[in-house]
């Protein structure tokens, strides 16, 4: 069964010291790519949480969105003014003033705007119980989103399951007209014959006619694509009933079957063979549409 790569999952985790909420939403993406949103103080929790994502994912962008709050012995933390910084910058701003006589006065709100002016210190905190409480709901919010993705991706197979039995509802009418062409490239013959010239076809030379049906028989044979075309549908239903990946194996499965499709409506010229194509293509689009959300 494919695991589709959109979904959200959500957990509010309050065991422990602290509170932890912790959100992601994921969509289809090439590769695997895990995007972090969480304060700068636990930028170090970047590389814990990836590891336990890629246990359960293999493709798709993910955000992650992380915030924790201490809700037991909580520590004030203090605000203290960077003065080394606060004093470089009023150096540089006078020097700038006595040199390029540039005038004006400095204003607490331009102080304001200086990055880093102040210093936030945060009060220890045990990485331990951080990384714990982080990962536990982090496990909990992957597999809620992990369940979406598969009842998703059973939605998606279900679709393309009914698509290429259509598909091949479509290949088998034009297989059945496959045998008639000969027929009909030769009764096309005649018929441009007689609209040339009505007395031609009495004195038509049917081995010479025979030959120029089977050059062009030939030249538009598409029994070949028709069984590979068979081929890739029977390969694309076996590989929707794995467990594993899937998503680029039914990617590649489609570009072959609009292949084929492309190749039997440019040798096959029948008005009918022509309408079969174009329910195909259309089909086929569809299929490719859907493909791309799947893991």
């Amino acid at each position: 069964m494919p695991f589709s790569m959109t979904g959200y999952g959500r957990c509010l985790d309050k065991q422990g010291d602290y509170a932890v909420t912790i959100e992601l939403r994921s969509v289809n993406h090439r590769f695997l790519d895990i995007y972090f949103h969480l304060p700068k103080s636990y930028f170090w929790l970047e590389e814990h949480c990836a590891k336990l994502l890629k246990r359960f994912f293999n493709r798709g962008k993910i955000d992650v969105y992380i915030q924790l709050k201490k809700h037991t012995g909580e520590a004030e933390s203090s605000v203290t003014l960077n003065k080394s910084l606060l004093q470089e910058y009023l150096s540089g701003l006078e020097q700038i003033k006595r040199e390029y006589k540039v005038p004006g006065r400095i204003h607490l709100e331009d102080l304001l705007r200086i990055p880093d002016l102040f210093i936030c210190a945060e009060p220890e905190e045990n990485r331990e119980n951080v990384k714990d409480a982080v990962l536990r709901g982090l496990e909990q919010a992957a597999r809620e989103l992990l369940a979406m993705r598969e009842k998703e991706g059973e939605i998606i197979s279900g679709d393309l399951a009914k698509r290429i039995a259509k598909l091949e509802r479509e290949i088998e009418k034009i297989a059945s007209i496959a045998h008639e062409l000969p027929g009909l490239y030769r009764d096309k013959i005649i018929q441009r014959l007689q609209e040339l010239s009505p007395e031609a076809t009495e004195v038509i030379d049917e081995h010479r006619l025979a030959a120029e049906i089977l050059l062009y028989v030939d030249r538009s044979a598409i029994t070949e694509e028709i069984v590979r075309f068979r081929s890739h549908l029977r390969q694309f239903a076996d590989t929707l009933k794995m467990t594993k990946p899937i998503g680029r194996k039914l990617d590649f499965l489609t570009q072959e079957l609009h292949r084929e499709a492309n190749t039997i409506a440019s040798k096959a010229t029948e008005l009918t063979i022509s309408h079969n194509i174009v329910e195909i293509k259309a089909e086929i689009e569809k299929i490719r549409e859907q493909v791309q959300n799947i893991e």
